[in-house]
């Protein structure tokens, strides 16, 4: 066989009969077709040669001692290590009803006995042409994946790319941007994959979202490029007109990501980071920016907001000091339900150890 002889190896049949006249008749037959007979007058023995190598074909009986060829049949098709070898079986029960089953079971041939050498020949060479061809084409899939995998990996780190480019027009205006926007980034990835767990999440969260969400989270703020706004969501202190600051910075952040996704609507990830840099500032009681409240807000920015409050409280953010790690907790927890989605603010609390942000 080809493909066979191209990997430098001489196709092996297994004989399994416990008739001597029969398995020195096939083997012969096999040994003059160019093969590699081995042979076994019972399942055990069978299944002993196969452990030592796995053969291209097998040739089976039906009727042999402690069990017979149906079984051992059923038996080899349900081993994933063996259930693509082909078998065809070779008995004096070849009734319509015997194969039948025997076809039923996964066989891919049934020779009658007594049996003539150019059928065996033939049917042989037929079946381990189309095991070879199997072989071949599973080969190339395997290839074909590898290749299609790679390509995917490629392009994701392209789009990847294309928002961490985004990100950096942001943090060129302010020295703690960068920080503030890798916490708020390592912070989502880690509080997704913590709700993951959770029931209320589990099939909202996959390895997609949570991949998703550390890389689009970055752009959050990215409409501060037109609208620089640092504002906390819920301050009690703001000044005449910041609101409406707050609704530019949000809405411009969208509509910069939505022009980028109309260039580029392969990008995975910029869809989520355009809900997120719209409904970022939006408040669980519907008092925030825009005016959606509760689970109408996108879950991937229900996870950004308390992450982005949390890292804004901790750092030193232009006009106002930074809070004490405890205080910023305390904060938190007094915004579970008023700002936080309460489900989203329990988990965070089991895993906030684990964030990472810069104290001080």
């Amino acid at each position: 066989m080809e493909f066979m002889e191209q990997k430098g190896t001489v196709p092996q049949i297994l004989i399994v009969d416990d008739v001597e006249t029969n398995v020195m008749i096939l083997e012969s037959i096999i040994s003059e077709m160019g093969y590699t007979p081995r042979c076994a007058s019972s399942a055990s023995e069978a299944t002993k040669l196969i452990a030592e190598k796995l053969p291209q074909l097998i040739l089976l009986d039906v009727f042999m001692p402690e069990m017979d060829g149906y079984e051992f049949c059923e038996r080899l098709k349900e081993n994933p290590i063996t259930r693509d070898i082909p078998i065809i079986f070779i008995s004096a029960a070849d009734s319509s009803e015997d194969k039948e089953r025997g076809f039923k079971l996964g066989a891919v041939d049934y020779i009658g006995k007594p049996f003539e050498m150019a059928e065996v020949t033939m049917r042989v060479k037929n079946h381990l042409k189309i095991y070879e061809m199997q072989q071949e084409l599973e080969q190339n899939n395997r290839r074909l994946h590898s290749v299609i995998s790679s390509q995917a990996r490629r392009i994701e780190e392209e789009q990847k790319n294309i928002l961490y480019a985004l990100a950096t027009l942001e943090q060129g205006k302010d020295s703690n941007v960068g920080h503030h926007v890798g916490n708020v980034s390592y912070n989502c990835r880690l509080l997704a994959q913590g709700l993951q767990f959770s029931p209320d999440f589990s099939e909202e969260i996959s390895e997609t979202f949570i991949n998703t969400i550390e890389v689009a989270s970055q752009l959050h703020d990215i409409g501060n490029i037109q609208a620089p706004c640092n504002l906390l969501l819920g301050n009690e202190e703001w000044k005449a007109g910041e609101r409406e600051v707050v609704k530019r910075h949000v809405e411009c952040g969208a509509e910069i990501l939505e022009r980028v996704y109309g260039s580029t609507p392969e990008n995975s990830f910029l869809p989520m980071a355009i809900e997120i840099a719209r409904y970022h500032h939006a408040r669980w009681d519907g008092k925030g920016y825009p005016s959606a409240e509760g689970k109408d807000i996108p879950l991937s920015a229900r996870i950004t907001t308390i992450l982005d409050v949390y890292d804004t409280l901790l750092g030193k953010r232009g006009y106002k000091e930074a809070y004490s790690r405890e205080e910023s907790l305390k904060t938190i927890e007094k915004g579970s339900g008023v700002l936080f989605d309460p489900e989203i603010a329990d988990v965070f609390f089991k895993v906030q150890k684990q964030f990472r942000y810069d104290e001080g």
